[in-house]
Order: structure tokens, then sequence, then C-alpha cells
């Protein structure tokens, strides 16, 4: 099937609010592991703004100083938190995971508790402003088989899946761009 070059072919960045920005870069940059690209001052009409990046997937971050953070709800309220219910975080594999658990544990933001999610495995996280998230890597020991009625449209898609999950990176991952 050919493609309309018109067709988008990936997310370039996801827009997200802070009532706090150096908070919340501490978070992102010292317990998740993304890098911060630039920081735009304050202006005539916003406040500060970060670019944040994961991977090659930017975050554009606002802050908003009188934001303030959502009253607390329940966690596992999927689907109810906003028009941005959640972002997924691509880490390589499952020792990567195991990592990024620990340190999301140590800042008290994650039960720790790794969920396989058909052929993901997961971590889910709060951050500062009380939005969540979470961390994925693919699940080596997910088998294909135990799709029930699902609809197959793409017969790729697994392939499409561990691509968007970068399980078949052999390059390190942890460049950084910093000197």
């Amino acid at each position: 099937m050919e493609r309309p070059a018109s067709r988008p072919c990936g997310v370039n960045h996801v827009a997200v609010v802070t009532a706090d920005l150096d908070v919340y870069r501490t978070f992102y940059e010292d317990t998740i592991g993304l890098d911060t690209a630039l920081v735009l001052a304050a202006g005539p009409g916003h406040g500060r703004q970060a670019i944040v990046f994961a991977g090659d997937v930017m975050l554009h971050v606002f802050e908003v100083a009188d934001r303030g953070s959502p009253a607390p709800r329940n966690p596992s309220a999927m689907l109810e938190r906003g028009l941005v219910d959640h972002l997924g975080f691509t880490v390589r594999d499952e020792a990567a995971l195991t990592e990024l658990r620990r340190r999301l544990m140590d800042v008290g933001a994650s039960s720790g508790d790794i969920r396989p999610l058909g052929w993901m495995l997961s971590v889910r996280y709060v951050d500062p402003d009380g939005f969540e998230g979470e961390v994925n890597c693919f699940n080596p020991r997910f088998d294909p088989s135990t799709l029930r009625d699902d609809e197959v449209v793409d017969p790729h898609w697994l392939e499409r899946a561990r691509r968007a999950l970068r399980a078949d990176d052999e390059h390190d991952q942890t460049t950084t761009g910093k000197g």
C-alpha cells in the first residue's frame, strides 16, 4: 500500500504543563533520565518553557506558576485524567526497566510493580505535579498466540511494536549530547 507523503511519520512533541519547571526538570532529568536541551525565559503572556528529550521525542514543557497540582485521584482511573492521560517512555530492555524502577521507588514516585501488558512490561509513576506516566519495554515472554478475538489489522504489528519499544536497538541509547 502506498502512503501519501502528507501522512505523519511520527510524533515530534507532547506539550505538558507544570507549576514548577525546576522541580519538573529535577524529577525528569535525575529520576527518569530525560535531557533538557533548552530553557526559554518567561515573556509577555507566558512563563518559562523547556524543551526536554526522551530519545527522539520532544516534550515542550510550559511553566504556569499559579496552576497548582490537581486534586489527588484514583491512580487506576485511566482515561479519566484529562485530554493527555499519561506519557509512556521506552527503555531498552527489562534490566533497564528494573534500574529505572529502583530510581522511581527511591524518590517515592512508584510502587515499583512491573506489570505485563501483553507485549510490554510497564512501571507506573506519578511525577511531582501529580501527572501519571509509565516506563515500558518489550516483554520478551509475550506469546502472540495469547491474543483473543483481537482484530489484527496489520500482520506486521508485532514488528512495529518491537520497533516502537526499541526492542531491537543495538546502539547505545545513553548518548545525550551533554559534553
